[in-house]
């Protein structure tokens, strides 16, 4: 399996890889950060990790050999390193900057990245040496997993699936923290990696609003959609629609509305412990965020989210979809 990472997000890299993949005939993959790095190609697995969907994961339990060009080997890259013990891992990465948090591969080559993907592909070439067969059926396989569709009650999973349906599939992605992310990610996909920003670094909710409006002010050509969930809206989001509209930003803001603090609604249930502590009051941020200038839309049934929908295809302003969630339903 080839896995990149966000050390090989430019153009020459990804040709190179694709190339290399197609010669030893392997899957791609990627990490979170280059999500969409290999859009449109057969072969492609998505990401890789504990964002991983069935068929990815299977695959990639079946690799003997990881080829990880530009890519750290984090745990939740590796799944804790499920998907690498007892496998041959080369890590190609473009300088010598080493972390003791990551994987330790069997080994580890310096250099640039697509200089390195296309010399491997020279030297096959020179020895003749036949591609693998591990990508055989494989494209089929992918094309013919199921279509999401949109349930009759509003469950996270489908109904954001049929929202991203109705964005243009070129967008930013701007997620903020929370248990709701995951999914986020998964279900909203983007088509490059630079178009996904990463906003957890701080391990912290509330933190997305602002690099949101920060990124639809920069980026003016597709829209930026911000995830949220309502217990980080709160802390940030809020106050900052006002600028939002001001800015005449192309936004559209999906607010995971559970009338909870996820993490610790989490813990308190995997605990059989009273989760009410964690709940908090359900705003109606449709209605909110009306009031500023907004178009907005709450979903609480099918025929709500198709409304919503045809909210995205016919947006003429920052647009909020205020999705109301059961706490207890939310898929990790």
């Amino acid at each position: 399996m080839i896995l990149a990472g966000r050390g090989a997000c430019t153009p020459q890299a990804r040709a190179a890889l694709i190339a290399l993949a197609e010669r030893i005939q392997a899957p791609l993959a990627t990490t979170l950060k280059a999500q969409g790095l290999f859009h449109g190609e057969p072969h492609n697995l998505g990401i890789c990790g504990g964002l991983s969907h069935p068929l990815a994961t299977e695959v990639i339990m079946q690799s003997d050999c990881i080829l990880a060009f530009g890519a750290s080997l984090s745990k939740h890259t590796t799944e804790e390193r499920a998907y690498t013990k007892g496998n041959r891992v080369v890590q190609i990465l473009p300088d010598i900057q080493e972390n003791a948090r990551m994987d330790v591969p069997s080994l580890r080559l310096i250099g640039d990245i697509a200089g390195t993907a296309q010399a491997f592909t020279d030297l096959l070439d020179m020895a003749e040496i036949p591609g693998s067969g591990a990508a055989d059926g494989l494209a089929e396989r992918l094309a013919a997993q199921p279509a999401p569709t949109a349930p009759g009650t509003v469950d996270m999973v489908p109904a954001l699936r049929a929202l991203n349906a109705a964005l243009p599939r070129e967008h930013v992605l701007v997620a903020d923290l929370g248990r709701f992310v995951t999914t986020a990610w998964r279900a909203l996909p983007v088509t490059r990696p630079s178009d996904l920003v990463y906003t957890c670094h701080f391990g912290a909710i509330g933190c997305a609003m602002g690099q949101a409006i920060g990124t639809a002010t920069a980026i003016t050509d597709r829209p930026t959609v911000l995830v949220a969930g309502d217990g980080g809206f709160t802390l940030s989001g809020l106050s900052e629609l006002a600028t939002a509209v001001t800015q005449k930003t192309d936004m559209v803001i999906l607010i995971c509305n559970d009338g909870s603090y996820g993490a610790e609604h989490v813990q308190f249930s995997n605990r059989a412990m009273d989760p009410s502590p964690s709940m908090i009051a359900q705003i109606d941020f449709a209605a909110a965020a009306q009031t500023l200038g907004l178009k907005t839309v709450c979903v609480s049934d099918a025929d709500s989210l198709k409304t919503a929908c045809e909210a995205i295809k016919t947006r003429d302003a920052p647009l909020l979809i205020d999705l109301r969630l059961d706490p207890i339903k939310i898929e990790m």
